[in-house]
């Protein structure tokens, strides 16, 4: 809720247009964190994993 009320303040300061950034946008722009978020809520779960690079096509 925080965060939705800071990007309506921005706009409407700023008078600028609201940008959507996308579903995965903290994925993007962290990715050790979310790698360390799926790991640590797997581990809760008694799983183990791995994860891997994919190789680009």
């Amino acid at each position: 809720m925080h965060k939705l009320v800071i990007a309506i303040w921005h706009v409407l300061h700023d008078h600028a247009p609201y940008r959507e950034l996308g579903a995965d946008y903290f994925t993007r722009r962290d990715t050790q964190r979310a790698i360390r978020r799926m790991t640590k809520e797997a581990n809760s779960l008694g799983l183990t994993v791995r994860f891997d690079p994919i190789e680009a096509t």
